[in-house]
């Protein structure tokens, strides 16, 4: 029998088997904070946590979500929050400047965008910076 093995079935399974083991270790102190230490349980409910806001925005199945952030916690807990529960995730390499990023933004057709904390205050602290938001 051949049965995919889904980011779903994954966060499920670990959830099960490893609730309690440490799944993550994050940066110790970055810009904006970080997730510290989390373990198994707590990654699939705050990828769980993701999905029922998203929800909440009305972003529906199919849609695509942009995610500006360093590979860190957050960016995991974002992959498996968007991608599991059917919503596609579009990275944008947050070293890019805001024009830039805008564009790969509205090409992309996101109708959100999920900005880490530091990527936000770099960007909106530039001068020349209109990083306003999704889907204006």
């Amino acid at each position: 029998m051949n049965v995919p093995l889904t980011l779903a079935d994954f966060v499920d399974r670990a959830e099960l088997v490893y609730g309690g083991r440490e799944a993550i270790v994050d940066e110790p102190s970055p810009p904006g904070g970080g997730l510290g230490r989390i373990t198994y349980a707590q990654f699939a409910d705050m990828s769980r946590s993701l999905a029922v806001a998203l929800d909440e925005l009305g972003v529906g199945e199919g849609e695509r979500i942009a995610i500006i952030s360093p590979n860190a916690a957050r960016f995991l807990v974002s992959l498996f929050g968007v991608s599991v529960y059917g919503r596609v995730l579009v990275p944008v390499n947050y070293r890019l400047n805001a024009e830039e990023i805008r564009y790969i933004i509205e090409h992309s057709g996101s109708t959100v965008a999920l900005v880490d904390p530091e990527q936000f205050l770099k960007q909106r602290n530039k001068p020349s910076s209109q990083f306003t938001g999704v889907g204006q």
